[in-house]
């Protein structure tokens, strides 16, 4: 038999679940629940209100006396009840906005870190191909403004190898993947095998092109070496 209302959260984390989403609905669970105490105890504050004008209205006598008594004693505590379930509510309210500051805050660091990661490998492919310090300066400025560019990179939610691959592929510039695979991220995405990421059929990659000629920059190409950089809307410089 069920006897008041279900209280168990209406989210229950999993395996592989996001805990901030399960806190999150948690939270919300918990003003659902001190929302609906703070109501029902006002309907029984009201309900002995009337009760206690009514007994009071009565001929006065020792009995009514009494009865208007444990009646001012319960409406004091159903009044009560209601006053901290609204604090409770109050309170669990500023913890949940508090705790939805933090989750953003954090989750702006971590694109900021994973865009400053790509920006870094691109410069290292660009810097194996071209001396010109102010060509490899203009790489970055370019691969900078790709990285926040959603037609080519998305929310940045993929892989850093399918990061890389995609500015690589909109600059021109041709990654040596398994020169890379010694490197930390690379090793990384070897042992999870994320889908999108070149390394997730590892060992099995396209032969990487012979070491390159350093060049210089060709006057041709149009890049230019802006000092604006673009709008960074990760907050910050990566």
């Amino acid at each position: 038999m069920s006897i008041g209302p279900n209280i168990t959260p209406t989210t229950v984390p999993t395996p592989g679940a996001s805990r901030p989403d399960a806190a999150a609905a948690w939270s919300e669970r918990r003003l659902a629940i001190l929302s609906e105490l703070a109501e029902a105890g006002l309907e029984i504050a009201l309900a002995l209100k009337s009760r206690i004008v009514g007994t009071a209205a009565a001929e006065p006598d020792a009995d009514s006396a009494r009865a208007c008594a444990d009646l001012a004693r319960a409406f004091d505590r159903a009044s009560r009840a209601v006053r901290m379930s609204i604090a409770l509510r109050d309170r669990v309210a500023k913890e949940a906005a508090a705790g939805g500051h933090a989750a953003r805050t954090a989750a702006d660091d971590a694109r900021t870190h994973r865009a400053g990661r790509v920006r870094r490998i691109v410069g290292r492919i660009a810097k194996v191909r071209y001396t010109d310090r102010y060509v490899r300066e203009a790489f970055d400025s370019e691969a900078r403004e790709r990285l926040y560019d959603r037609d080519i990179t998305g929310d940045l939610k993929a892989p850093i190898g399918a990061l890389v691959a995609r500015i690589c592929a909109d600059l021109d510039l041709s990654p040596r993947w398994t020169a890379m695979a010694q490197e930390a991220w690379a090793q990384e995405e070897i042992n999870e095998r994320p889908p999108g990421s070149p390394y997730a059929a590892w060992p099995d990659l396209p032969p990487d092109e012979p070491d390159p000629e350093p060049e210089f920059w060709d006057d041709d190409d149009d890049f230019e070496d802006e000092e604006d950089e673009p709008d960074d809307p990760g907050g910050g410089d990566p």
